[in-house]
C-alpha cells in the first residue's frame, strides 16, 4: 500500500502472452497448450508426425516439471502426457465441422481444472475437457457449455471399441 502522496506501483497488465511463454512456468500441475503453441515454443513442427508429438509432449513434461501436459490438436483430438505413463490419444468429440473455435482453449482448461479439483484423474479430466471443447466449438461466438449438455455428451459417447475409461483412466494416475 503506498503512503499518502505516493503513486501506487505500476502494474503490467496484458503485456505478456503466456501461451508462448510456457517454458517459463515450472512446477505447475498441468497445462493445455494447443499444437501450434507447442510448435512455436519448441521450434519444430508436429502436424501428423506421431514421433514429433511424442517428443514434444515428453519434452514439455521434462522442461516444465509439470505432472501432466494435455496438447489440444483440433480435429486430431488431444494427447495426454504424464510422467511414467503411456501417452493417451483422445479422439475429438462431435463433428469436425466446427462452427467457431473462439474460447475453445479456455473451455478446455476450465473443464480440465474443475475436474482435477473435484478429484478426477488426469485421464478423466482430459476426457471431460474433450467433451466440453467439442461442444463449445459447435456454437457460434464465445459460448458456454451447461452441466446438462456435458452430462448428455458423456452418456451418449461410450464407444469402448475406441477407448476404455476403466482400463486407460482412473487406475493409471490416481496417485498423483
Amino acid at each position: 500500500m503506498p503512503k499518502a502522496g505516493q503513486q501506487p506501483p505500476a502494474l503490467r497488465v496484458g503485456s505478456d502472452d503466456s501461451r508462448y511463454r510456457l517454458l517459463h512456468y515450472h512446477g505447475l500441475t498441468t497445462c493445455t497448450p494447443n499444437e501450434s503453441e507447442v510448435e512455436q515454443v519448441l521450434g519444430f513442427r508436429i502436424e501428423d508426425d506421431s514421433e514429433a508429438l511424442e517428443r514434444a509432449g515428453r519434452l514439455l513434461l521434462r522442461r516444465t516439471g509439470m505432472q501432466a501436459v494435455l496438447i489440444t490438436r483440433g480435429s486430431r483430438g488431444m494427447a495426454l502426457f504424464q510422467r511414467k505413463q503411456i501417452t493417451v490419444h483422445i479422439p475429438i468429440f462431435g463433428s469436425d465441422e466446427v462452427a467457431d473455435v473462439t474460447g475453445a482453449g479456455d473451455t478446455v482448461i476450465a473443464a480440465f481444472g474443475v475436474a482435477l479439483a473435484a478429484g478426477a484423474s488426469f485421464y478423466e479430466a482430459a476426457r471431460l475437457a474433450n467433451y466440453a471443447g467439442g461442444l463449445v466449438v459447435m456454437k457460434r461466438g464465445t459460448a458456454t457449455v451447461s452441466a446438462t449438455e456435458l452430462s448428455h455428451a458423456v452418456a451418449s459417447d461410450h464407444d469402448t471399441s475406441v477407448e476404455n475409461w476403466s482400463r486407460e483412466g482412473a487406475a493409471q494416475d490416481r496417485g498423483r
